[in-house]
């Protein structure tokens, strides 16, 4: 198995967990701060690991972001610059509902697929530059290795925290 295959693998699995920890949610719930104000709500989180891998798969592959090619933006409501979310306004985040969430995410994950499918292991190498200014490029390994700790910590994230506004859920 590549390195490729491995890691499609794998964040198949921590997606296919996002999709199942979603279910049934409302819209209050995504917006739901259970910790009080300043922490995060389901919905920014899961938009915000979905930004984030739409960010490195786009440079990875030298092409637009989802987010700019299909018009997220404006289903966001969110054209222009983008907010960087801090504790004390996270809250102000819409998630508009689960179909749009889970939309985006739905189409960054389907182009990490196409993206990630075609590379070799010998691209794992290659440098990529990141997608914060000022920091150094890194290689192709590297910046996967981000999305992947995004996924699995972020979306531990959103079952805790589910199963804090409501239940349990699906396991």
């Amino acid at each position: 198995m590549s390195a490729p295959q491995l890691y499609l693998e794998a964040i198949s699995r921590s997606d296919g967990d996002l999709k199942r920890s979603l279910e049934d949610l409302t819209t209050e719930e995504l917006r739901h701060q259970p910790a009080g104000p300043g922490s995060n709500p389901i919905g920014w989180l899961i938009w915000h690991l979905t930004r984030t891998r739409d960010n490195i798969v786009s440079s990875i592959a030298g092409e637009k972001s989802t987010w700019d090619r299909e018009g997220w933006a404006e289903r966001f409501s969110m054209e222009g610059e983008l907010p960087r979310y801090s504790p004390a306004d996270v809250h102000t985040f819409d998630p508009k509902d689960v179909a749009t969430l889970i939309g985006y995410f739905t189409s960054v994950a389907e182009q990490t697929t196409k993206v990630i499918g075609r590379l070799t292991d010998a691209d794992m190498t290659r440098e990529v530059a990141s997608t914060v200014p000022g920091r150094p490029p890194q290689p192709v390994l590297g910046r996967l290795g981000v999305i992947l700790n995004d996924n699995i910590q972020h979306i531990g994230q959103v079952a805790y925290l589910r199963g804090l506004i409501r239940d349990h859920g699906w396991y």
